[in-house]
């Protein structure tokens, strides 16, 4: 149980980063720029999730280092894409028009929803295939360092 713990705090660290960067990027008015916050949001994230990982979660197996970092990036890539689908009125079923509306940022927004529209753009423009993919990408190259430095740890000691 306690294992499950260490997990539940280093998925909280991540969304908490995740959530800052995006609070700090609407505050400071820098929303324009799309490039910046799609790195910034893939990069950060996970790199002070695997920090945390590494300094406070050592011997673990590499399925809960997997796990730490996949289920977050999965799940955050499926909620932009669920909230884009609904937010744009696209059936989730045609991931082409959803992956498309929300990058260009769609031109028939769900009725009522139209304040929306000003800030969800900005904050999504920057998902797009190689944002997933980019993410996937990441996940993995630092689950590997991960299981690696920590192979490096438990044999010195």
């Amino acid at each position: 149980m306690r294992i499950f713990y260490k997990l539940c705090l280093g998925w909280f660290i991540i969304l908490s980063t995740y959530l800052l960067i995006d609070f700090i990027v609407i505050i400071g008015g820098f929303w324009r720029l799309n490039n910046i916050l799609g790195i910034l949001l893939l990069v950060l994230p996970y790199t002070v999730g695997t920090l945390y990982y590494l300094l406070f979660c050592k011997g673990k197996s590499k399925t809960f280092y997997a796990l730490g970092l996949f289920i977050p990036t999965i799940a955050e890539k499926i909620i932009i894409y669920l909230l884009g689908a609904y937010i744009y009125n696209f059936n989730i079923l045609d991931v082409t028009s959803v992956m498309n509306g929300i990058a260009d940022g769609g031109e028939k927004i769900r009725r009522g929803l139209e304040s929306v529209e000003t800030y969800y753009h900005y904050l999504s423009s920057f998902f797009s295939w190689g944002y997933v993919f980019g993410g996937l990408l990441l996940s993995l190259v630092m689950t590997i360092l991960l299981v690696r430095f920590q192979k490096g740890v438990v044999s010195k000691t």
